[in-house]
C-alpha cells in the first residue's frame, strides 16, 4: 500500500471566528464542528454570548480554542477607566479596524492600554477553564504596527504557542482594494515574522479572506483544489439562521457550505488532514 511522503501532506485548520459574539453564532460553530469540518473557534471574551460559548465548551473536550483578540468593533473586558486611550467614556473600542489605526497613528491610543485590554481578555478566556491553543484578532489587528509586538509579547506570557499567520491570496478587485490587499499583507508578513524570531508556531498562510461572510460550497471546493502541501488554515463566519450580522455576512449561507458534503468529499479526495491548533 503506498502512503503518503510528509513533504505531501496537506492539513488544514478550518476555523470559526466570532466565538461568543452570539447566540446564533455560537450555535453555528458547534453544528459546524459536529456536522461538517470545522476544527477549532476562536472566542470573543467580550462578547454578549461568552458565557453560553464556554458552556458548549464543556460537551466539545476534542474542539481546538483560540482567542479572538478585539481592539475594535466589539465589547471590551476593561472598563474605561482601566484603558482610558482606548476604551470610550460609554464603555466602547473604536468602531472598526479605521478607526483604531487613525486613533492609534494619531497617538490617541497608548500601547499600555492596548496590552492592558489584551491580556484582559486572555485571562477572561483562561480562567473560564478553556484551554487556549492559539490566538487571533478581530479584523486582523493584530498585525497592525505596534499592536504586533504586544500580541506577541502577551502569547509567550501566557503560554500560547501558536498565533495566526494572515498571509493571503490576493484577489483581482478594484485598485483601492488592491491597495488595502497589500497593506495586509506586508502587515502579515511583519507581524510573521516576529512571531516566528519568538518561537511561536503557525500555519503557512490562511485561506478564505476573499470570501469572508460569502463562503459557499463552490468556492469551499475550489479553495480545497489549490491547496498545496503544508499546513494551511481557512478562516469561516458560520451561524444558524434567526438574526440579522452586523457586518452583512451571509453566515448562514457559510454553515451550509462548511456542512456540505461536496466540501467534505473534496476534502477526503484530496487528502487533505484537518487538525486544529494543537497539532502544530
Amino acid at each position: 500500500m503506498l502512503t503518503r511522503r510528509v513533504e505531501d501532506t496537506v492539513r488544514l485548520i478550518v476555523s470559526a471566528d466570532d466565538f461568543g459574539s452570539s447566540v446564533s453564532v455560537n450555535r453555528g460553530v458547534e453544528r459546524a464542528y459536529r456536522e461538517g469540518v470545522v476544527t477549532s473557534a476562536s472566542l470573543m471574551a467580550g462578547g454578549p454570548a461568552f458565557d453560553d460559548a464556554v458552556a458548549r465548551l464543556e460537551h466539545l473536550p476534542r474542539f481546538g480554542v483560540g482567542v479572538h483578540l478585539t481592539l475594535a468593533a466589539g465589547r471590551p473586558v476593561l472598563t474605561a477607566r482601566a484603558a482610558p486611550t482606548l476604551i470610550a467614556a460609554g464603555g466602547e473600542l473604536p468602531r472598526d479596524a479605521a478607526a483604531f489605526a487613525r486613533a492609534f497613528l494619531l497617538g490617541r491610543i497608548s500601547l499600555a492600554d492596548v496590552r492592558a485590554e489584551l491580556e484582559a481578555q486572555i485571562k477572561k478566556v483562561l480562567a473560564s477553564g478553556v484551554c487556549v491553543t492559539y490566538l487571533d484578532s478581530h479584523q486582523h489587528l493584530k498585525n497592525f504596527a505596534g499592536v504586533a509586538g504586544v500580541v506577541v509579547a502577551v502569547a509567550r506570557q501566557y503560554g500560547v504557542g501558536a498565533v495566526r499567520f494572515s498571509r493571503c491570496r490576493l484577489w483581482p478587485l478594484r485598485r483601492r482594494w488592491l491597495t488595502r490587499q497589500l497593506a495586509l499583507r506586508f502587515h502579515a508578513e511583519t507581524f510573521g515574522a516576529r512571531a516566528r524570531r519568538a518561537g511561536l508556531k503557525m500555519p503557512d498562510g490562511l485561506e478564505g479572506q476573499e470570501w469572508a461572510g460569502a463562503l459557499t460550497v463552490a468556492r469551499s471546493v475550489a479553495i480545497v483544489k489549490r491547496l498545496r502541501p503544508g499546513t494551511w488554515e481557512l478562516m469561516c463566519h458560520p451561524a444558524v439562521a434567526g438574526e440579522t450580522d452586523p457586518d452583512g455576512y451571509d453566515r448562514a449561507g457559510e454553515l451550509d457550505a462548511l456542512t456540505a458534503p461536496a466540501v467534505r468529499a473534496a476534502l477526503e479526495g484530496r487528502g487533505v488532514r484537518l487538525i486544529n491548533y494543537a497539532a502544530l
